[in-house]
């Protein structure tokens, strides 16, 4: 029995998407940027998690300083739902930041973080589950590509998924049978 909860435990962590799925070094503001760095503008972690049950996505990312107080401050999440997409960013250096929906967000604190309806991006070639998406912050204050303090992550990457709740009764299943045929041997 030590053996199954065990294993359960490990294929659980291991199939839970992780808390950040991108972390970020502090103090990275884009060389290109010409506005006022503050730490609300240096993202340090962010993830983007597509929950197949709800049908939501959740987005979250934690900045170098407090975001209240910091004006002018936004973030934008860029999604490629798959299709054509614009990849503005290639000029000061990020050519796979590539997206055709964005969710641009203000916020509170040291952290962001929002949950919507999958239906507020529909997608255009991907499941949601495949959809991709990057994470920049900007000041405002400031037009252009410059307004582009920080990039986390600089490229691309897939969206994380939330196991379905028959996916979990399966793995558990497997493992039960895997700790049973041990016992028997």
């Amino acid at each position: 029995m030590k053996l199954l909860i065990t294993a359960v435990a490990l294929v659980a962590a291991a199939a839970a998407p992780a808390a950040f799925a991108f972390d970020d070094p502090a103090g990275d503001l884009l060389p290109t940027f010409t506005g006022t760095p503050v730490g609300a503008l240096d993202i340090l972690q962010s993830s983007a998690v597509f929950d197949s049950t709800a049908r939501t996505f959740t987005i979250t990312a934690v900045t170098n300083g407090p975001v209240a107080g910091a004006a002018g401050v936004a973030y934008a999440f860029g999604f490629d739902k798959g299709g054509a997409s614009n990849s503005p960013f290639a000029a000061i250096g990020f050519p796979d930041v590539k997206f055709n929906a964005v969710a641009s967000l203000r916020a509170d604190g040291n952290s962001i973080s929002a949950t919507f309806s999958a239906d507020l991006l529909p997608g255009t070639g991907l499941d949601f589950g495949n959809f991709a998406w990057a994470l920049w912050s900007q000041d405002l204050a400031v037009s252009g590509l410059a307004r582009n303090a920080d990039f986390g992550p600089g490229a691309n990457i897939q969206v994380s998924s939330v196991p379905e709740p028959a996916s979990w009764a399966l793995m558990a299943a497997g493992l039960g049978l895997f700790a049973l045929r041990r016992r028997a041997a």
